[in-house]
């Protein structure tokens, strides 16, 4: 086995950036903070966390809309991995090739 060294990768549009830059630093943070603010035993020790989403349903709303958004996100590139050519970027993607 050998593992062979990146040169370059793929350039992506602004769009692109824009929508990893959201998923990565807003909607996963995002649900795992709203996600601890719902918990009652977290919220038990800090109660701030409910506080600073306006209460436990508006956490609850915030959690809900972030999780749609992660969910479009992950059915939009596994379709467009379907599209692409289902065989061939699975091999890409898992063997390097």
């Amino acid at each position: 086995l050998r593992i062979r060294a990146a040169t370059g990768g793929p350039h992506y549009g602004p769009l692109q950036k824009c929508a990893y830059s959201g998923v990565v630093f807003l909607a996963l943070p995002l649900t795992v903070v709203t996600g601890l603010a719902m918990s009652p035993a977290v919220t038990a020790a800090y109660p701030f966390l409910s506080r600073m989403f306006g209460g436990l349903q508006s956490a609850r709303t915030i959690h809900f809309l972030a999780f749609v958004a992660l969910v479009l996100f992950a059915a939009v590139h596994v379709s467009m991995v379907i599209t692409s050519g289902f065989k061939r970027q699975m091999r890409a993607m898992t063997l390097g090739e």
